[in-house]
């Protein structure tokens, strides 16, 4: 891509945060997604761009706020994806890791994917393809303590903390590693394992288009990303055909979730979380955090943003 679009994106992802932020911690789960996801629609509307939306999670949800399937006021054709706002229910709440998440590519190489939940092992690029979803989790533990240099012990596994994973934790418990589990959020778990300072590996089930937002981070980072789709019930791989899936049993990597290496990727945080700090409101505006990186250069920048306002809100 000749224009560095990854600080255009990540206005996006500000004006997100800060719309998230303001209305944290009152309890309407659905009204915090709807208000962020409108105010992410509409600054991404201003780029000059043709865009395509690709994997809106929530797209089929009629109480939710509808992206339109294109954005951009022309310009060259892309493929937009975006998380307005990971973790909605925490920052209703007023809880850690919620995050406003953008991606763009060339076009046609962001992979459309089902709506389905998908088994995934995360390792930054000092593991690498050492990994192997197949494997039970304590070999893949040992073999991450192997590339990194540590004790068993001393390897830290995130582990979204649902009833699901018990086994997963039992099973991680045993081989004596540590476990940091996390309530909501789990690409910013994901982007914790692939930096390596809060956790080295990622492990459980989440969604698909999660998945690719976490390649997506990756084409730009570096890391590994196994995933496996699971098909709870005879109607998922009707919906998985749908979307030009067919081998059932297929391991996913990067390139086939992301097939581009001109990708930009924002983030900006919205409460404190693994990936980044939330927005700080001060007396004369608020100050975000947010993240950049660009796939063809390997550059990515730690922005804090002061934004300033008087009594009423940029956003």
């Amino acid at each position: 891509m000749n224009i560095n679009y990854g600080m255009e994106i990540v206005r996006a992802t500000e004006i997100a945060a800060l719309t998230a932020a303001r209305i944290q911690g009152l309890g309407n789960h659905d009204e915090i997604l709807n208000e962020t996801r409108r105010a992410i629609k509409k600054t991404l509307n201003r780029l000059m761009i043709n865009a395509f939306v690709v994997n809106d999670r929530f797209s089929h949800r009629k109480e939710i706020f509808r992206i339109p399937k294109t954005l951009g006021e022309g310009g060259p054709c892309m493929d937009l994806m975006l998380v307005a706002l990971e973790a909605h229910h925490a920052a209703a709440d007023g809880r850690n890791n919620a995050t406003s998440y953008t991606v763009i590519a060339e076009e046609g190489t962001i992979q459309s994917v089902p709506n389905l939940h998908m088994s995934k092992i995360v390792v930054g690029p000092a593991v690498g393809e050492t990994i192997n979803i197949n494997q039970p989790p304590a070999v893949n533990v040992k073999r991450v303590a192997r590339a990194l240099g540590k004790y068993t012990e001393n390897v830290t596994v995130c582990i979204l903390n649902r009833d699901r994973h018990r086994g997963l934790i039992s099973e991680v418990r045993k081989c004596g590693a540590r476990i940091k589990l996390i309530e909501e959020g789990e690409i910013s778990g994901c982007l914790a394992a692939i930096q390596g300072d809060r956790a080295d590996i990622y492990m459980g089930y989440g969604f698909v288009p999660e998945g690719t937002v976490v390649a997506a981070a990756i084409r730009c980072l570096g890391g590994y990303l196994e995933g496996k789709i699971s098909y709870d019930i005879d109607s998922d791989r009707s919906i998985a055909t749908a979307h030009g899936i067919t081998d059932f049993e297929k391991v996913f990597r990067v390139e086939d979730l992301i097939d581009s290496r001109k990708i930009s990727f924002a983030a900006t945080g919205v409460t404190d979380g693994e990936f980044l700090e939330g927005v700080r409101f001060t007396s004369t505006g608020a100050v975000t955090n947010s993240f950049v990186a660009r796939s063809e250069t390997r550059t990515y920048r730690n922005l804090t943003t002061n934004h300033f306002f008087d009594y009423n809100p940029v956003f």
